[in-house]
This record gives C-alpha cells, sequence and structure tokens, in this order.
C-alpha cells in the first residue's frame, strides 16, 4: 500500500506542489529564551523517474520508488529535513537564546499540530520539518538531461496549545535542461551531485525560510 501511494503521487509532484500560504512569526511573538525540540519523522521515500521506467505506468511508478529507495540506502543519502531543522534551530538560538532540546529518538508518525504536542512533549515550540517529496527526473523537453526536485515544509508550533505561528513551504526545482547532468553523471561517485544539490536545496530553505517565515 506504501508503494502504491507513493507512485501515485509521482503524478501529483510533476503536476505541481498545491501551493502552502506563508505564515510569518507575528511581531508581537518572541522566541528568547524558549526551549525548542524538533521532530522526526521516517525517511520518506525517494523516486528516481527514468524516461524507461515513465513507460510502464503503475508499474513504472513502483519501479522508481525501489530505484531511488536503493539508491538513497547504498549512498549514504541524508534527508535534507535533518540539516533545515539543526540549521534553523541553531540560527534560532544563536539569536533569540533559544535553547534546543536533545533530538528525540521518537519518530512522529501524524503531523497534526495536536499529535506533536503529545509526540513531543515538555517544549516550548516545536520546529517541525518534513519532506513532501524528493526526487529525480528527466526534463520533459529534453530527455538526455537529469534534475533533482525537493520540497520541505516548515513549521513552528506552540508546544503547549499546538497554535500554528509559523509556516512555508520550500520548493527548489531547477529549470535550466542546458546545463543540467545526464543520469549517468548524476549517479556518478556515490551520487556525488545528487547530493549536492540537495545540500544547495537545504541552504536556499534555510535562507528563505528565516528570512520570509521565522524573522531570524
Amino acid at each position: 500500500m506504501k508503494k502504491l501511494c507513493c507512485a501515485a503521487a509521482i503524478a501529483v509532484v510533476l503536476s505541481g506542489c498545491t501551493p502552502l500560504p506563508t505564515k510569518s512569526l507575528a511581531p508581537e511573538s518572541t522566541l528568547q529564551g524558549k526551549h525548542v525540540v524538533l521532530s522526526h519523522y521516517a525517511k520518506p521515500d525517494f523516486a528516481a523517474m527514468t524516461t524507461g521506467k515513465a513507460l510502464f505506468g503503475m508499474i513504472g511508478g513502483f519501479a522508481m520508488v525501489s530505484a531511488g529507495n536503493q539508491m538513497v540506502k547504498n549512498e549514504n543519502i541524508d534527508d535534507p529535513a535533518i540539516e533545515i531543522s539543526q540549521r534553523l534551530a541553531s540560527d534560532m538560538a544563536a539569536r533569540h537564546a533559544s535553547t534546543v532540546l536533545p533530538v528525540s529518538d521518537t519518530v512522529a508518525t501524524d503531523d497534526n499540530p495536536s499529535s506533536l504536542v503529545k509526540t513531543y512533549p515538555g517544549a516550548d515550540v516545536i520546529l517541525d520539518v518534513r519532506t513532501m517529496y524528493w526526487m529525480y527526473s528527466y526534463y520533459p523537453n529534453k530527455w538526455s538531461k537529469y534534475r533533482v526536485m525537493y520540497a520541505a515544509r516548515v513549521r513552528l508550533i506552540d508546544g503547549k496549545t499546538g497554535a500554528l505561528l509559523a509556516q512555508q513551504m520550500c520548493n527548489v526545482e531547477p529549470t535550466d535542461p542546458e546545463n543540467a547532468p545526464t543520469h549517468d553523471a548524476l549517479r556518478a561517485d556515490h551520487a556525488a551531485l545528487v547530493k549536492q544539490f540537495l545540500h544547495k536545496a537545504a541552504d536556499t530553505c534555510v535562507s528563505d525560510v528565516e528570512q520570509q517565515a521565522l524573522r531570524v
């Protein structure tokens, strides 16, 4: 069932992700001296979309997810949400003298704010960063060239009430097929280019979220 959902989700990704309205931290809100906890989710499925697999519909969708997950495992590719949340928390601590609580081993199974409050008790604020999708695909107008796409949702949630304090969707997607790598180049050297892009995507997310939503 999980693979079925993931394969179906590929079509949604390629048709565009539904925009999530940005909610900036209210001017009167303060993070000064707050205790912050970072949420943690299971590593999401990665879809590796190639021209060959795309020709086989849902079966091809299963193959994309299987190949992507195998690459992530074999090449030790981390979920960018981890880097994003750690860097945001570090910057919040530096600017607002917030205290970042030790990372919990508890994996959130429900991203509803009221559920997160129960999953991560004892914090003033929950920094909730979740990867919504990560994948690579060929360019529709240049099948020999590939791009890595990434999207994450970042939320700041009141740790006592579950109220949404701030949120932003980060969506990073290259649009220049002329300077894009081939599939072989993308996967070469232990998927070095995939890792490089995901790191740059994390950079972009941190910068955008801090400027537009968290006012860090």
